[in-house]
């Protein structure tokens, strides 16, 4: 990809370790712009920067350091979108401290039509991670671009079912883009890639995940998004401080009810209380942006399938939860054989659906 030589000195800025977003505004409004600041390392008026910025920044100063980070960028597949260039979300550049800069992967418009942020808790419940599978891949069928974390948890379920919709969804970091954290992931960031979609990061390629960063990018998932969703969260989780961000941003924050016991509902009960949209199905959220028209009921759902009693007792049964094969057979009563029949007829069918870990749902 080809760059302006002024949007070259710009992202070369953006990219040096400790030059954030307020220190990137600050220098460019002190010199006038990113070239400026190239020629004038070292001047007195950077003292502001501090000495370990000031250092970072003085020994980016090399053409060296100047051609590594473009020829790096190149090799990952990944091009930079400047607050100067074309392609760079209007919506990001309302908030506070937009990034100078985002690191991109994939060919997912930032700047798409339809765009919704569902994040949560990494170490969700069953209940939390079939909640953002099923919201995630209902909003991508209707043509909503997921955006997540890709953390652990209720981020990696997002992701997964926008996928299994149909849809593109993208992924913001807290590293480089061409680092996938967590590890674990990095299937999950290609078929992400082979699926039209994103993997985004504010930080420069190389960058490795640090507790810092994450504050920081949950900034970007919210401000990219007309609004998000807080699956389930601590009221001190980095779920609950992207739902806040949001909220700063002017953008709606719904959130997915549960149980006054239960620890990681705190947080979205919490939003609900203080006049969150509470969301009880992905409808909630398409319905309140008129993207899409809520479908028949589960019930007329079921006799348009024309399902026998046996089918129908698994169907309804995992309408209310997701349950495993051996949770079905003690339900059911039914011989393994015949059960395995019945669960691959209804799958086959498109009336149900195998979830990772072996666990059965309701097509929703």
């Amino acid at each position: 990809m080809e760059y302006s030589v002024m949007e070259q000195y710009w992202i070369w800025l953006s990219s040096v370790e400790g030059i954030g977003p307020r220190r990137f505004y600050r220098l460019l409004s002190q010199f006038g712009d990113a070239r400026a600041v190239w020629d004038r390392v070292g001047d007195q008026g950077m003292d502001f920067l501090g000495p370990k910025a000031l250092r970072s920044l003085r020994e980016a100063r090399t053409e060296e350091f100047f051609f590594r980070l473009f020829a790096g960028m190149e090799r990952a597949g990944m091009r930079a979108v400047t607050r100067i260039g074309e392609g760079y979300p209007e919506s990001l550049s309302a908030i506070h401290d937009p990034p100078p800069t985002l690191y991109v992967r994939g060919e997912a418009s930032l700047s798409a039509g339809r765009m919704f942020a569902v994040v949560g808790s990494r170490q969700a419940t069953r209940d939390g991670k079939r909640a953002a599978r099923e919201f995630s891949a209902t909003l991508a069928r209707e043509g909503v671009c997921v955006v997540s974390g890709l953390a652990r948890g209720v981020d990696t379920c997002a992701h997964e079912g926008a996928l299994e919709g149909g849809g593109a969804t993208i992924a913001v970091l807290g590293s480089g883009a061409d680092i996938i954290y967590p590890p674990e992931n990095e299937a999950l960031a290609e078929r992400i890639l082979e699926n039209g979609g994103a993997i985004v990061s504010e930080c420069a390629p190389g960058a490795r995940p640090a507790p810092g960063n994450f504050p920081a990018r949950n900034r970007i998932i919210s401000g990219l998004c007309e609004g998000v969703v807080l699956v389930e969260g601590s009221q001190t989780s980095g779920a609950m401080i992207t739902a806040g961000l949001a909220a700063e941003q002017g953008r709606d924050v719904f959130a997915v009810p549960g149980s006054i016991y239960a620890p990681l509902s705190a947080a979205p009960n919490r939003l609900i209380f203080d006049g969150a949209y509470p969301a009880l199905s992905a409808w909630d959220i398409l319905e309140h942006y008129r993207w899409a028209a809520r479908p028949a009921a589960r019930a007329e759902k079921a006799r348009a399938f024309a399902l026998d009693e046996e089918e129908r007792l698994l169907f309804e049964a995992l309408a209310k939860q997701e349950l495993s094969f051996d949770e079905l057979s003690a339900l059911s009563k039914f011989p393994a054989s015949k059960l395995n029949s019945l669960l691959t007829s209804l799958e086959l069918r498109g009336i149900i659906v195998k979830a990772p870990g072996g666990i059965y749902r309701a097509y929703q």
